[in-house]
Parts: C-alpha cells; sequence; structure tokens
C-alpha cells in the first residue's frame, strides 16, 4: 500500500538526527578514549625518536667505517684492492644517504597532538553538533566517516539498525558493558 508514497522529510531528519545523538559517547568515556588516543600518539612519538637515535648511532658507525676503508686506501699498492675499497666506500656514502633521509622524514611531527586530532576528537565527542553546524560536503564527510554502508529506512518502523564506523561501534560497545565485581558463587573468598 505504501507504493510509490514519499516519507515527509521532517520526519527523516528528526530520526536521523536522533540517531546521532544517541552516538555521542558519555562525557567520560569521550575522556577515556581522547586520553587513549593521546597515548598512542606519545608511544608513537617515543619509537619515532628512539628510531631517530639509533640512525644517529648506525650513521657514526659508518662514518668511522669510511674513513678506516680510506685510510686503507691510502696505504694499498694494488690498484685491483684500491678499486674494491672505492665500492665500498661507494655503497657506504649511499648507505648513509639513505640514513640520513629517513632521518629527516620520519624524526618528529611537524603538528602537536592537538592540531592533527582536533576536529577528529570534536567529530567523535558530538557528530550531531558537527552536522548541525556543517555545509553539504562535511555533511557527506559525516556520513561516510560515521557509518559504514548507506542507512536502511523503513516507512513503518523508520531507520533501521546502522552499520556505525569502528569507532562509534566500540565507543558503543564500550559504553553498554556490563561491569560487575565477580562473585565467589556462595564460597568465602580465600583469606590471606
Amino acid at each position: 500500500m505504501s507504493y510509490r508514497k514519499s516519507i515527509r522529510r521532517d520526519d527523516l531528519e528528526e530520526r536521523f538526527e536522533s540517531l546521532l545523538h544517541s552516538m555521542e559517547p558519555s562525557p567520560r568515556l569521550y575522556e577515556l578514549a581522547k586520553a587513549m588516543f593521546k597515548e598512542a600518539w606519545q608511544m608513537k612519538l617515543a619509537q619515532a625518536e628512539d628510531m631517530a637515535a639509533r640512525a644517529k648511532i648506525e650513521l657514526r658507525k659508518l662514518d668511522k667505517k669510511i674513513e678506516e676503508l680510506l685510510d686503507r686506501i691510502v696505504d694499498a699498492s694494488n690498484q685491483s684492492v684500491v678499486s674494491a675499497y672505492e665500492r665500498r666506500v661507494s655503497a657506504l656514502e649511499r648507505e648513509k644517504l639513505l640514513l640520513r633521509e629517513r632521518l629527516d622524514k620520519g624524526a618528529t611531527p611537524k603538528t602537536t597532538w592537538e592540531e592533527s586530532f582536533e576536529l577528529a576528537t570534536r567529530f567523535l565527542s558530538s557528530p550531531w553538533k558537527v552536522w548541525k553546524n556543517a555545509d553539504l560536503a562535511l555533511r557527506k564527510t559525516v556520513l561516510r566517516l560515521a557509518f559504514l554502508e548507506p542507512l536502511p529506512h523503513c516507512r513503518n518502523q523508520g531507520l533501521r539498525t546502522p552499520k556505525m564506523a569502528y569507532p562509534f561501534k566500540a565507543l558503543g560497545d564500550f559504553s553498554t558493558m556490563k561491569c560487575e565485581m565477580a562473585r565467589w558463587g556462595g564460597f568465602e573468598p580465600p583469606t590471606p
């Protein structure tokens, strides 16, 4: 009976906005997720610093090897030995260039954590606020970031269960978990 009948736009938008409201994590859960992101960022920074320190040590080792080979070239009298040393020095120089490039590329991020994740954390805290204050292009981005596929809708039942993007699914699963103390099943706990 509902063939070729339209759904009121206001009703559909209202249902969608209530869905976006329901995706908002509690303030405590949001702060926990934000702290986890920040800790992961700091771990990545520590790894980059460690990698840079190891690369600097490796560069010093390569410089020492090159210096030793150059000393050997000066002392060598056989032309084939000299050319072998020269090939080895050029290979070590290429290795040094690669290490310096890697050091320059991956040393430290060019932005701070806040600059990098401000929009992402704001979006996670309230996708509805981003949706409400956005233009068409940003609204499409909200849809792509919040849901894995187009929202299923039934004329009689409204929006069906959407397939949410992983961050919202994880935050939703975490906030609905029921946490209780484990019971000993009627037994007294062991005394230490």
